[in-house]
């Protein structure tokens, strides 16, 4: 059980690099002197959202009007030397509802998202060129940036072909079949789709753990045994695990599941659910409208954005229920072992850790993981109190 926490640690850190790497990447500010900059990623691939925040370093407060269902700012696309003019216009006006003046005091800062704009904007392969005008200090500010838009790597193709885009269709269905459209109960529902697809492997990983329990103490006594012989603490502790058929690696399958399943609902979340790719949908989807999901859960957190204190400490609280009930049954009969004081940090350390994941990401991520927990808790009641 010793290992139990590392574990959890080793695939959480895991799971911060993964989305790391998908994550965004900032340009680095080439104009760090402009009373306005521009930032965005160095590149979007074809069919994400192109976001681009603005700085105001100036003294006065800048508006960027609200044009909908023109496209905002100006866009331009490089093609056989020249600088072409892209504009768009939204189909359906009812998602003009949404959008805003933006309106940015001195020093702060802000973020123009280009939504479904950003399908037909910038819909090819190439360089664009954003530019904001302004009046500052009663002259007109013209503020340029640059980005790029780029083809889908192969690995991303498998990406959205075996994940992304199951787990989108897979909400969208629900979203589009449930009264009110909620995306709360949409996320319910795909998770308990998904645990009972891992009922089998997560039950007998339950199982695995329960058995490693009952075999830990003569582990702890061989590590004693033979404490300056590796080879032979190898073999004997080979030979426990062979007798009792056991694995410590029993229990790592369901969690490396989720993993990919919690990044590819993080971005269906910050990015599909604001943009209408059409090559993300199944054929039977394909006129279900985005402007109808609605992301208030009961009228009382909206899972799109971040939630910074009541759903970190509700998820928090499930893990530390969770991971008492996996733990809350081991019996120390070696008063020399390690296990008890890591048991104890994980009772702890994990829950924290996963508090500060949800407190981090979109909500509907944490709201994944605490509906995911609920079940765990369940079937671990079930683990703790059959028979063996």
């Amino acid at each position: 059980m010793q290992n139990k926490l590392l574990r959890y640690v080793f695939f959480f850190l895991i799971f911060l690099i993964l989305l790391q790497l998908f994550g965004p990447k900032q340009q680095p500010n080439t104009n760090v002197n402009d009373a306005v900059i521009l930032t965005s990623k160095s590149s979007f691939v074809i069919g994400n959202e192109v976001i681009i925040g603005f700085q105001n370093k100036s003294a006065e407060t800048i508006t960027i009007k609200n044009e909908c269902p023109k496209n905002p700012l100006l866009i331009q696309f490089y093609q056989n030397g020249e600088w072409i003019n892209k504009e768009a216009l939204l189909e359906d006006a009812s998602y003009c509802d949404k959008y805003t003046d933006t309106v940015i005091e001195p020093a702060k800062s802000a973020n123009i998202k280009f939504g479904l704009w950003s399908m037909k904007l910038f819909d090819k392969e190439g360089k664009y060129q954003i530019t904001f005008d302004t009046v500052l200090e009663g002259k007109t500010k013209t503020y340029i940036h640059e980005l790029n838009i780029t083809p889908p790597s192969f690995i991303r193709r498998i990406w959205n072909t075996a994940l992304y885009k199951p787990i989108f269709n897979t909400l969208i269905f629900f979203v589009s079949k449930l009264p009110g459209h909620s995306l709360g109960f949409a996320i319910i529902f795909l998770t308990l789709i998904i645990k009972i697809l891992l009922l089998v492997p997560n039950q007998k990983a339950l199982k695995s753990q329960k058995q490693m329990q009952r075999v830990q103490p003569e582990l702890d006594a061989l590590k004693q045994k033979y404490k300056n012989d590796p080879q032979r603490l190898a073999q004997e502790t080979m030979a426990i695990w062979k007798k009792y058929k056991v694995s410590p690696l029993g229990s790592c399958l369901p969690m490396l599941i989720q993993f990919p399943i919690l990044i590819a609902l993080f971005y269906v979340v910050r990015d599909s659910l604001n943009v209408m790719d059409p090559a993300l949908f199944y054929t039977p989807l394909k006129g279900f409208n985005l402007s109808e999901v609605n992301p208030i859960f009961l009228g009382l957190i909206d899972l799109t954005k971040i939630n910074v204190i009541v759903l970190p400490i509700i998820v928090g609280g499930l893990q530390f229920i969770q991971i008492r009930l996996s733990l809350g049954r081991v019996k120390n009969n070696n008063a020399g072992s390690a296990a008890p004081m890591m048991n104890k940090m994980m009772q702890f350390v994990l829950p924290v850790m996963i508090a500060f994941f949800s407190a981090s990401l979109p909500a509907a991520v944490g709201f994944y993981w605490g509906v995911s927990t609920i079940f765990a808790i369940g079937q671990q009641l079930v683990v703790n109190y059959e028979k063996s």
